[in-house]
């Protein structure tokens, strides 16, 4: 085992804050990580401290001396002075390195994780996954240890680790889950009890699909990342692919999950959670995936337990533009919400966000970071934005601009040579030859990391002429009131259900309700102090016709720092409280008739949370409501069934019961 310290200070350009042109969140101080090193720098992770949170620990993929190798730096006063180096050979295996994740134990020992090859020999016996440990905040390191003691005749490859915090009977074990090459590619798993001194034998946690469909069997898949949920129960989820062979070989690009109840000794067996797009090109031919990135709420608060799941997908209208979805799990991951979209912007304005981060902190706040091209008329250049959720994923906050330049595609896929020693370009066959062809324009991923209100981000940034690492280090925002229902314009009855995001912790945090029937709101009809994000009183006495409505969203005194929003860009609603048809009852999917579907349908709402009963337009009366005592309940599933297969008349009759 070898330590390592002492890096070297580099000069820090500290740049001043500045207000974004969307919200009203200052954008945080931007720092170079890597500094302006030959190469290309990208791929980054990043951990606050837990033993001094004014010290930020990051690692990235690093071409400074014109091949794969780890950079790792250490941002000190609040990441205002940043150091950078690569690691040195002394705590490598081989002489490559790439995929650089980070995660953290109990003891708050930062633990970092790359891949560590031999590029002439990767596929017999020259490829590690490596480990190095530091428990002095990133000063100095351990290491290396390795999953395998002796490499086999495969590649490993595209490794994300995590650590049980729970304080549970698996507290400490760090997961480690890969694909291994070469076909057919299987995802992989492995534990380590001891700190990562020494790993179980990995097991197969996604196996290759066997099916007679496109000729034998099917590619498990990559993008593998661990989960330790509340109870230490141990996800891997990952993009993978299924098929249905019974259905004429349907396949979809999908993402895929296994769970283990006993700390990963053994896996229930894998499964589908939903299709996806996969593999795509974002604009400025940006490589991008539908990569699963999760985490658990580990806390004690109100949402400990729940399973998030957040990836990139395609949005079908407009067609091919990349959004952040979002997806909870209330149960232990059996089932998952109703998709949610996480980015902002107008959908028609066909705006790419790719390469998502998301993070759940210490006390159950939920912290994502993309790539978004909203703040270029061209839809080419893009930023860093960050959104939050306060309100265990039921809510996505509105959406604020994390870098303070944009950065571009052109200077992506620049294939840069560095110099050697004596000043002169590196010569062919040399170890610090030309760059070869790189895995993907931008690399896969960035970094985020929360503790508390602080939080820390990290990404490839091209602001200096080619890819750099770049920081930032914030406080968790009080963000502008992000209005979700109803839709502009939509028909709504005499109690409309205003609904918004939560723009802070659910429990410091009250909002100002004016709604009017005038757009600049000269003399609101209602103004009103509301201490949860939902207003569901009926407007009694409110002529029919439209209504704007807005936001203001506050911190009580005493919160420091104390302080409010601006109101919201005002959202709009037809009031109409004249009764209406609602109906067949029993319709539950809205076609027009009770058939067996419609009791699939109400058994899923009742018994499995899925959002699937069907309000009749203009109408609040809900179809499923069988007994018309205003919820939908196993009550209404029997009448149901009455209705459907023995004829039996309806309790309720549509409006009137």
């Amino acid at each position: 085992m070898r330590k390592w310290g002492g890096f070297v200070v580099a000069a820090c350009s500290v740049l001043l804050m500045a207000v974004q042109a969307v919200g009203e969140v200052p954008i945080p101080v931007n720092s170079p990580v890597s500094g302006h090193e030959p190469g290309l720098q990208n791929e980054e992770q990043i951990w606050i401290c837990p033993r001094d949170t004014s010290i930020i620990v990051t690692n990235h993929r690093d071409f400074r001396l014109g091949y794969r190798q780890i950079g790792i730096g250490r941002g000190i006063f609040n990441g205002l002075i940043w150091s950078d180096n690569l690691i040195p050979p002394s705590l490598q295996v081989f002489t490559r390195q790439s995929d650089p994740v980070m995660t953290v134990n109990p003891a708050g020992d930062i633990i970092i994780s790359h891949l560590d090859y031999d590029p002439d020999n990767q596929y017999t016996g020259g490829s590690h996954i490596a480990f190095l440990v530091s428990d002095d905040c990133g000063a100095s390191w351990s290491g290396p240890t390795t999953v395998l003691p002796v490499p086999g005749n495969f590649f490993e490859d595209k490794q994300f680790i995590t650590c049980d915090r729970t304080g549970g009977p698996y507290d400490g074990n760090v997961y480690v889950s890969w694909t291994r090459f070469p076909n057919p590619d299987q995802i992989m798993f492995a534990r380590s009890t001891d700190n990562t001194q020494t790993f179980d034998t990995p097991v197969v946690v996604g196996p290759a699909t066997t099916t007679t469909c496109f000729g034998g069997p099917i590619d498990a898949g990559q993008f593998s990342q661990p989960l330790v949920g509340k109870d230490g129960a141990v996800y891997v989820f990952w993009q993978g692919a299924t098929i249905d062979s019974s259905a004429g070989c349907d396949y979809c690009t999908s993402i895929r999950v296994n769970k283990s109840l006993d700390g990963g000794s053994t896996w229930l067996g894998d499964r589908f959670v939903r299709c996806v797009d996969g593999y795509n090109y974002a604009d400025g031919d940006i490589d991008v995936y539908s990569q699963p990135t999760t985490d658990a709420d580990i806390t004690d608060g109100p949402h400990a337990g729940n399973l998030y799941l957040q990836w990139r997908d395609v949005n079908p209208d407009p067609p091919n533009d990349h959004e952040i979805y979002f997806m909870r799990s209330l149960d232990t991951g059996h089932t998952w919400s109703p998709v949610q979209r996480v980015n902002d912007d107008p959908l028609s304005e066909d705006v790419d966000q790719f390469h998502n981060w998301l993070v759940c902190n210490d006390e159950g706040v939920l912290v994502s970071i993309w790539y978004d091209q909203r703040m270029d008329p061209a839809h080419w250049m893009f930023d860093v934005f960050a959104g939050y959720s306060y309100d265990g994923g039921e809510t996505w906050t509105s959406n604020h601009r994390i870098s303070l330049v944009s950065s571009t595609p052109d200077l992506l896929a620049r294939q840069t040579v560095a110099a050697n020693p004596t000043g002169t370009l590196a010569k062919p066959g040399s170890p610090m030859e030309p760059l070869m062809p790189l895995a993907g324009l931008l690399a896969e991923y960035i970094g985020v990391s929360c503790i508390g209100d602080i939080i820390a981000a990290s990404w490839t940034d091209t602001r200096d002429g080619d890819q750099d690492v770049y920081a930032a280090r914030w406080h968790l925002p009080l963000t502008d009131p992000r209005l979700i229902f109803p839709l502009a314009g939509e028909t709504v009855d005499e109690t409309p259900g205003l609904y918004w995001a939560t723009a802070w912790k659910e429990a410091e945090v009250f909002y100002q309700l004016q709604i009017d029937d005038d757009a600049q709101f000269g003399s609101p009809e209602l103004d009103l102090t509301v201490y949860d994000n939902l207003f569901d009183a009926p407007l009694t006495g409110f002529p029919d016709g439209v209504y704007y409505w807005r936001i203001r969203a506050s911190k009580p005194d005493g919160i420091t720092p104390a302080d409010g929003t601006a109101y919201s860009v005002p959202g709009s609603f037809t009031l109409d409280a004249t009764p209406c048809d609602c109906g067949l009852p029993g319709d539950v999917n809205c076609d027009e008739s009770s058939t067996p579907l419609d009791v699939i349908f109400l058994v899923k709402y009742v018994y499995q949370s899925q959002d699937a009963l069907c309000a009749k337009p203009d109408c609040p009366y809900h179809t499923g409501d069988m007994n018309c005592d205003g919820d939908a309940t196993p009550l209404d599933v029997i009448y149901l069934v009455n209705k459907v297969y023995k004829s039996l008349d309806a309790v309720c009759d549509g409006c009137n019961p």
